[in-house]
C-alpha cells in the first residue's frame, strides 16, 4: 500500500501505437511570431452568403454555435464538414456514426493534424479513456476533491431517480470514497477506473472497515476515509444500506465489460491538455440507441472543459495556444451539469463549442426552460436548418420578424441564420460541394484510413514492422495514393 507522503510519479507522455496516428514534431508557427492572432483566425460557414470571422477579438462575439434541425437536414454534410475543411483549430467532435471519422480523418491527417478516435460503443479505437487520468493532482499530492465528486455524480446523476434524489447523491456519496480511495491507497498505475470497480467488489464482500482503517491508520488525514465515514451513516438501516450498493452496482454494470476494463489500464490515453498546444482532431463514436454508456460520455466531455480551461488558465495571456472547438452532436443525450455556465466564460480562453439538436423543445426536455435558454442565449450564433415544431418556430418568430407560421414554411434549401445584434436571415443553405477543398476530399477514400486492425490504406503490413515506417512514410504513400485516386 502506498500514500501520497511516498507518491513520486509522474503522469507518462501519450505513446504511440500501431493503431493510432503517429506523431510528428510541430514546427514553429512563423506566421503567429509576426500576428499573434494568426492561430485564432479564419472562417465559420453558415449559409450559402453568410460566413463570420472566426476571431473573437474581432468579432467582439463567442464562438459558440447552436445548431438546430431534424434530422436529414444538413447539419453534418453542410454544416459541420465545411467547417472541419476550414482547419480552424483542434476539433472534439461526437460522432454518432462513426461516418465523420471514416470520411475526415485521412484529409485532416493530410493536412498535419494528429488524428484519433474514441469508441464509446465498442470502447476501442486509437486511445483509451480513463477518468481518473483526468482528476487534477494538487501540489500537496493529493488528488482534487472536486474532480472525484464530478465523476462520482456523473456515474451516479440525480436526473435518474428526479423523485428522490436522496438516493443517487446517496449513491455517489459511497462512490467518491471508492474513487479517493484508488487514489490514496494504490499505487500511480493503478490510478484507473477499473481499480475502483475492484474496490467496490470488494466492499460488497463486507471489507469495507478494514479496508478504510488501514488507511486512515497510515493517513490520518485520508479523505477517502473522511468520505467513507460520512457515507457510511446509512449502514444502519440494511434495506437502505443495500438499495445504494445496488444503484451502485447498476450504474457501474455497463462500464464494467472487458473492453472497458482495458480501456481504462490502456498506455495510450486522450491528453486533453495537448489539444490546446498543436491541432488535433479526436473523433468520439457515441450509440444513437443504446445510451447505457451515456454517463461515460458525458464526464468525457466535462472532463475535457475542466482540463483546457485550467490548461488556458495557466497558459500565457490565459489563453490556449491552439483554439479548441468541440462539437456536439445530439447534444440533447448528453447529461452535462452547469453547461449554460461553461459556455459563458470558454470565449477567453479560445475554447467554443457547436451544439447540435433537433428543437428547442428537445433542449428544453433535457435541460429544463430556463438552462435550455441560458445556453441558447450563450451561442452568439444560431443556425436553423428546418423548423419541424411550433416551439421553435415561436422561439424564433420574434427575431427573425416572421410569424411562426411563415417559419414552418421555410423551403427545405434555405436556413435561417441568427447572429447577436442582428436581424435573423434566411438564406440559400450551404452545401459541402461548393467548398474549396471539397475535390480534395473526396479524393480521400474511406479505405485510406489507419485502422486498428493495423492497416496501412488498403495494404496489410506485419504488426511487427509498423514501428519502422514513419509518419512522413505514411504521409508520402498516403499522398502518392490520393494523387493517382484524384488523377
Amino acid at each position: 500500500m502506498s500514500t501520497f507522503a511516498n507518491t513520486t510519479s509522474t503522469f507518462p507522455a501519450i505513446a504511440n501505437t500501431a493503431n493510432a496516428f503517429p506523431t510528428r514534431p510541430t514546427p514553429p508557427d512563423t506566421a503567429a511570431i509576426v500576428n499573434p492572432r494568426a492561430a485564432y483566425q479564419g472562417k465559420l460557414l453558415f449559409t450559402a452568403h453568410r460566413s463570420a470571422s472566426a476571431d473573437s477579438w474581432e468579432t467582439g462575439l463567442n464562438n459558440n454555435v447552436l445548431v438546430l434541425g431534424c434530422s436529414g437536414g444538413g447539419k453534418t454534410r453542410h454544416h459541420v464538414k465545411p467547417n472541419l475543411l476550414e482547419r480552424q483549430g483542434s476539433y472534439i467532435a461526437l460522432d454518432s456514426k462513426g461516418q465523420l471519422y471514416r470520411e475526415m480523418a485521412p484529409y485532416l491527417f493530410l493536412h498535419g493534424y494528429e488524428v484519433d478516435r474514441l469508441d464509446f460503443t465498442s470502447m476501442e479505437g486509437t486511445v483509451g479513456y480513463n477518468p481518473l487520468e483526468h482528476v487534477r493532482i494538487e501540489c500537496n499530492g493529493r488528488p482534487n476533491q472536486a474532480d472525484i465528486i464530478a465523476i462520482a455524480r456523473a456515474i451516479c446523476p440525480k436526473e435518474d431517480h428526479e423523485s428522490d434524489p436522496f438516493w443517487p447523491l446517496a449513491a455517489s456519496n459511497y462512490l467518491a470514497s471508492y474513487i479517493a480511495y484508488v487514489f490514496e491507497a494504490l499505487d500511480y498505475k493503478d490510478w484507473n477506473m477499473a481499480s475502483v470497480i475492484g474496490t467496490f467488489e470488494r466492499a460488497c464482500m463486507g471489507n469495507e472497515d478494514e479496508m478504510f482503517i488501514d488507511l486512515v491508520e497510515e493517513d490520518p488525514d485520508s479523505y477517502a476515509f473522511a468520505l467513507y465515514r460520512r457515507a457510511r451513516s446509512t449502514r444502519d438501516a440494511e434495506k437502505m444500506h443495500s438499495s445504494i450498493m445496488g444503484i451502485i452496482a447498476a450504474n457501474l454494470l455497463p462500464l464494467s465489460f472487458d473492453a472497458a476494463m482495458s480501456s481504462y489500464r490502456r498506455k495510450e490515453q486522450v491528453k486533453f491538455s495537448y489539444f490546446g498546444e498543436q491541432k488535433r482532431a479526436l473523433f468520439v463514436t457515441m450509440d444513437d440507441l443504446d445510451h447505457s454508456l451515456a454517463p461515460l460520455t458525458s464526464l468525457f466531455v466535462q472532463q475535457a472543459f475542466t482540463r483546457l480551461c485550467s490548461k488556458a488558465d495557466n497558459s500565457e495571456g490565459g489563453r490556449l495556444r491552439v483554439p479548441v472547438r468541440f462539437i456536439l452532436d445530439d447534444f440533447a443525450n448528453l447529461n452535462l451539469p452547469h453547461f449554460d455556465d461553461a459556455l459563458s466564460v470558454i470565449r477567453s480562453r479560445e475554447i467554443s463549442c457547436t451544439v447540435i439538436c433537433q428543437t428547442v423543445s428537445q433542449l428544453e426536455a433535457r435541460y429544463g426552460e430556463a438552462a435550455a435558454n441560458s445556453i441558447i442565449g450563450n451561442c452568439d450564433r444560431q443556425l436553423v436548418t428546418a423548423f419541424q415544431d411550433e416551439r421553435t418556430a415561436s422561439y424564433f418568430a420574434t427575431r427573425a420578424n416572421k410569424p411562426a407560421s411563415a417559419l414552418l414554411e421555410t423551403p427545405a434549401n434555405r436556413w435561417w441564420y441568427f447572429e447577436r445584434g442582428q436581424r435573423g436571415v434566411c438564406d440559400k443553405a450551404y452545401q459541402l460541394e461548393n467548398h474549396s477543398a471539397y475535390a480534395e476530399l473526396l479524393a480521400s477514400p474511406e479505405d485510406v484510413v489507419f485502422l486498428p486492425d493495423g492497416t496501412l490504406m488498403d495494404q496489410p503490413i506485419d504488426e511487427g514492422d509498423w514501428e519502422a515506417i514513419t509518419r512522413d512514410d505514411k504521409a508520402e504513400s498516403l499522398s502518392a495514393y490520393l494523387a493517382e485516386a484524384a488523377a
